[in-house]
């Protein structure tokens, strides 16, 4: 029996020691990328540039929104990336190359975390096949050459359902504090990560049901939630005079896949930014109501996009419709996901995760975070506005589900070759 035990240790360690090598694959295989499309790095910096820019001048946090206003204090984007690469930029100065390779090391780290993820809600293998999958995926690959804050999410969210597969082996609350902390500071990062500690409660519920514990741990976990959001909230609160949880522009994204004109995303179908090619006539009404700070600019926006939608609710329903198909499909007004390089995997990955949910659907409370991500994301992006980038969230799900998928394939395929 003790000889037995040492074995099974052993192999488990070698198991991690692989585990360990796939991520440090994945990070070299990132760092390659940013070397080889290194030249286009300075292209996909978005709205975070301008504002870190500021800061790191110590102008605070602050922009012009695209230069229609003066330079004044802004919660257009969530704060914890933007400070990120203003220390980047105060500390490093303007070659983002470094940034690149701190997400590139994020990315090896979420990949440890989707391995081990796996091995807590299933098994070794199945987190050894997910991992590699993280690391070859090609969007993934390339994702550290986009500044966005969809790198440092994806760690954090592993984090909380890393934390919340240890809280249900051990039941130990100060791992409720954690998650609650890195749950703060994913909804920091991208407020969609808000609904993070709502389906870890949901998902410790359904394994081991409804009991006093359950209650008391759960307010907890959202109480550090809020505890770490809270003082984001009340700067903007001082600074606009109005509740702000995290960010503004949801109104103005809304206004975006509704407006007359509107494909559901960013764009149209020739892959312009409809800020870009909006009518001249409807420019021409818009514009002028377009003054004042940018809560007042939110409330334009607001007004815009309910009358838009209560006027022709019809219209409304099949842009819903078409960009929930954009979200699992691709998305024909977006200029990179046309590319095979960018479709056959994901294709690939939905196939497999499928598999996988089926070969798992006797015990698939173990996959119920994932699942309630994928149904919540998908709900909440489909009635406002959708890009190919808002499903990444999804992907470490999905993956582990391929994971699942496969492995039963392979079991299959060797008791066939027997």
């Amino acid at each position: 029996m003790s000889e037995q035990l040492n074995n099974r240790s052993l192999k488990s360690a070698a198991q991690i020691r692989l585990l360990i090598a796939v991520s440090a694959l994945a990070v070299i295989i990132r760092i390659a990328a940013i070397y080889i499309w290194g030249s286009e790095i300075e292209e996909t910096v978005y709205e975070y540039d301008p504002i870190s820019r500021n800061i790191a001048a110590g102008l605070g946090y602050s922009w012009d929104l695209y230069g229609s206003t003066e330079t004044a204090p802004t919660a257009w984007m969530a704060p914890v990336y933007t400070y990120m690469l203003a220390a980047y930029y105060w500390i490093i100065g303007d070659n983002l190359t470094g940034m690149a390779i701190f997400q590139a090391v994020a990315g090896g780290i979420t990949c440890l975390l989707i391995g081990l993820v796996g091995n807590a809600v299933s098994n070794v293998r199945t987190g050894l096949i997910a991992a590699a999958l993280f690391a070859i995926y090609p969007e993934m690959i390339l994702l550290p050459l986009k500044f966005v804050d969809e790198s440092w999410l994806l760690l954090w969210m592993l984090c909380i359902v890393y934390l919340g597969a240890l809280y249900l082996q051990t039941g130990n609350r100060r791992i409720v504090i954690l998650a609650g902390i890195f749950s703060g500071i994913a909804s920091l990062t991208h407020e969609s990560a808000l609904i993070c500690p709502i389906a870890l409660m949901i998902w410790v519920l359904l394994k081991r049901g409804l009991s006093r514990r359950w209650l008391i741990d759960s307010l907890l976990l959202l109480s550090v939630t809020i505890v770490v959001i809270a003082p984001w909230t009340v700067r903007n609160y001082l600074v606009f005079d109005k509740f702000v949880l995290i960010r503004t522009n949801f109104w103005v994204n809304a206004w975006r896949g509704n407006f007359p004109g509107a494909t559901g995303t960013p764009r149209n179908f020739n892959n312009t930014l409809h800020d870009l090619a909006l009518d001249p006539e409807y420019r021409a009404v818009i514009d002028p109501q377009l003054v004042g700070d940018e809560i007042q600019r939110e409330e334009v926006y607001k007004k815009l996009a309910i009358r838009h939608i209560t006027e022709d609710p019809v219209r409304y329903i099949g842009l819903t419709l078409r960009r929930m198909q954009y979200f699992w499909t691709v998305d024909p007004t977006h200029p990179l996901t046309g590319h095979p390089l960018y479709w056959a995997p994901w294709f690939l990955l939905i196939i497999l995760s499928l598999i996988g949910a089926i070969s798992v659907r006797k015990h698939w409370q173990d996959y119920s975070f994932w699942y309630l991500i994928f149904i919540i994301t998908t709900v909440v992006y489909s009635l406002m506005l959708v890009l190919p980038r808002y499903r990444i969230p999804l992907l470490p799900g999905l993956m582990l589900l391929a994971a699942e998928g496969l492995r039963r394939m392979f079991i299959s395929a060797g008791k066939t070759n027997e």
